[in-house]
């Protein structure tokens, strides 16, 4: 069989390829994939305000690890790292987001809330998407009153936010 002979749909990669799927006997003796089922609507303001809080939440547990292990190792006045443990959240959390954009089509505080944009994120799109997350968590999530629809960050990726379809 020749590259020119199969279709379009077998030369691109599944949306959910990094999920894990159970096995049964059902699906031993039946090689059919079963089809995930679209969500039938825009996610609610509720779980796009959460994803900015989740994010927010996210750099906050990373500062204050940091100065929870200062704490512990006996160094007093951790106080004074704070502006240092703050930029290692930020730090982290944007790597972090960075990386679950590109594989995951969503920031931690998005999937965690659970929503991810439809489409894959353009490169070039990035740092506009991170920093629409990084401005939604900042400002406690009330971008996100404006809906999924007219959302800062689906307009930073050009795509539109939708629910992570359950299983």
């Amino acid at each position: 069989m020749s590259g020119g002979e199969e279709s379009p749909e077998q030369r691109q990669f599944p949306k959910n390829w990094d999920v894990l799927q159970g096995s049964g006997l059902d699906d031993e003796t039946m090689d059919i994939p079963s089809p995930v089922p679209d969500s039938a609507g825009p996610p609610p303001t509720i779980n796009v305000l959460a994803s900015s809080w989740a994010d927010a939440v996210a750099v906050l547990g990373v500062c204050t690890a940091a100065l929870v292990g200062l704490a512990a190792l006996g160094h007093h006045g951790s106080l004074t790292a704070l502006p240092w443990a703050a930029i290692l959240g930020m730090a982290w959390w944007t790597a972090a987001a960075a990386i679950l954009v590109v594989i995951r089509q969503g920031t931690p505080g998005m999937l965690l809330a659970g929503i991810h944009f439809a489409d894959r994120v353009p490169p070039r799109r990035l740092p506009a998407v991170l920093g629409a997350a990084a401005f939604s968590a900042l400002l406690a999530g009330l971008p996100g009153l404006f809906g999924a629809r007219r959302s800062p960050l689906a307009f930073a990726a050009a795509s539109e936010l939708e629910l992570i379809p359950a299983d």
